[in-house]
């Protein structure tokens, strides 16, 4: 396996212990523009946008996990932070006119200079008789708009949470939010706006001051739906479509298992309400009664231990063969006639990628892998296995077990894959993200990966006749008598003409 250097980087510091789920990639703000969230132990919340700290929540308590999604169900994205002892809070992201204020001047007293309006006077440090003021002026920017995160609901869930997923897991069009607990359950919720603010919404057109007064009217609940326990710890959550388009959850287990959950589709948005507001037992075991649930056991005879911890991560796409390039870049990927395949990686460094219940192959490495992310690194649309282990190592895997890696220097306490913009208004780039034990985060962005495979040296036979004078179908039949000593000198040859 090769390994690989990366040189560009953008360095943070942020203090505190970082969950392994307390770290997103996403639109928080609707930009168009992905930002990355990271929550501590300490009850605070950092946004990055860009080169900087954007904006940083406080005096919350120990942040679990994080997820940015449409939870309202509006098309538009928030953020749900979930803490350990219970508590979910949702923020949403309020755009206004960045204020400008210039320096403070002393000025003849009159109303306005340059169309400016004073908003204050202000005449400490001088004298009376002094026919002077003292002002500062205001201007709203018309290029550059801050972002306000502003919380909109808090709500009092079971603690104990440690993995969270906003998705569509019922196939009925509306996003859900599923939780993880520590004590083998897992939770669906759903969001339930209150009877006569279900039409109200945060309109994009909207003044700042219509969005301010909206903020405070955001009124419902999350409604739990379905609740389900597992046999044994929870390692992560994931979502997985089959071959027919039908999703599911992937619930790991320990030793290379998983729970599958396929969650009943027939209930209809408007029954979730009105069994909600009559009995939320009857409601849970009704939904739990209604869905399929299954276990797998494909990886326990590959694991070295059958009480390992595991990862898993569904939804894999995979480009066919012939995809041109444009559709590449769209934002549907061409896939095979297939079911998508998934991963699982577990803590003592077994890598698998496995189809329809079958492992398409396996991959052991020494070291100990707590995160499983996917990221088409290569740009060829297909998803690649981004593994990372707790002394830096990260693994970058394709679909046919090729692979490289990249070693950090330090180690690691979280980590993450994705998009991340830069500057605004410019495509996001791909990203490796460590949040490291010395109150750093790392950020690698722009791979310079564009091929994983590892191919043999092809010498240029024009060259190679140049130097032996002989033409060249001739010239690589006479380097197989040579010896390997006058083979390491013609290559050498070869590449220093090359490179010149």
């Amino acid at each position: 396996m090769r390994a690989i250097s990366l040189v560009n980087r953008i360095e943070f510091e942020f203090r505190g212990n970082v969950a392994r789920n307390a770290i997103v990639l996403g639109d928080l703000d609707n930009d168009g523009s992905n930002e990355l969230v990271i929550g501590s132990d300490n009850g605070k919340v950092a946004i990055f946008k860009g080169r900087r700290k954007f904006q940083v929540i406080s005096n919350l308590s120990f942040v679990s996990c994080i997820a940015i999604g449409d939870i309202f169900n509006e098309k538009q994205n928030n953020l749900v932070i979930v803490t350990a002892d219970g508590w979910c809070y949702i923020y949403k992201a309020i755009i206004r006119k960045k204020v400008v204020e210039y320096e403070e001047t002393a000025v003849e007293d009159v109303d306005a200079i340059d169309g400016q309006v004073f908003s204050g006077e202000s005449t400490d440090g001088l004298k009376d008789d002094q026919p002077v003021s003292s002002n500062k002026f205001y201007k709203e920017t018309e290029d550059e708009d801050e972002m306000l995160l502003t919380c909109v609901h808090t709500q009092r869930i079971p603690a104990n949470s440690k993995d969270i997923l906003l998705a569509d897991v019922n196939g009925d069009g509306s996003i859900e939010m599923v939780l993880g607990l520590t004590d083998r359950v897992v939770r669906s919720y759903r969001w339930i706006p209150n009877v006569g603010t279900r039409n109200k919404s945060f309109s994009s057109t909207s003044s700042s001051e219509e969005k301010e007064n909206k903020v405070d009217n955001c009124l419902g609940k999350l409604v739990a739906l379905n609740k389900w326990e597992c046999a044994n710890q929870i390692g992560s959550i994931t979502l997985h479509h089959s071959e027919d388009g039908q999703p599911s959850l992937l619930i790991a287990q320990p030793g290379g298992t998983f729970m599958r959950i396929k969650c009943p589709c027939e209930q209809t948005w408007r029954q979730d309400l009105e069994n909600s507001e009559t009995s939320t037992n009857s409601t849970s075991s009704d939904s739990t009664s209604s869905s399929l649930v299954d276990y797998q056991y494909l990886g326990i005879s590959r694991m070295r231990s059958r009480n390992i911890s595991t990862e898993i991560l569904g939804d894999f796409r995979t480009a066919t063969p012939n995809a041109d390039k444009e559709s590449l870049e769209g934002d549907e990927v061409s896939t095979n006639n297939q079911a998508r395949p998934y991963a699982l990686a577990t803590l003592d460094g077994t890598i698998m990628l496995v189809r329809n219940e079958v492992i398409l192959w396996a991959m052991a490495v020494d070291h100990q892998i707590f995160a499983l992310t996917k990221l088409d690194v290569t740009g060829t649309g297909s998803d690649d296995i981004v593994v990372c282990s707790w002394d830096g190592q990260t693994y970058i895997l394709d679909q046919d077990k090729n692979s490289v890696r990249f070693h950090l220097e330090q180690p690691v306490q979280a980590f993450n894959s994705g998009y991340y913009n830069l500057t605004p208004n410019e495509p996001p780039v791909t990203c490796l993200v460590y949040v490291t034990f010395k109150n750093t985060v790392i950020i690698y962005y722009d791979i310079p990966l564009h091929d994983l495979t590892i191919r043999k040296f092809e010498p240029d036979l024009s060259l190679l006749a140049m130097k032996l004078n002989e033409e060249e179908n001739g010239a690589e039949d006479k380097v197989k008598d040579f010896d390997k000593n006058t083979k390491k000198s013609l290559v050498s040859y070869l590449l220093y003409n090359l490179n010149s």
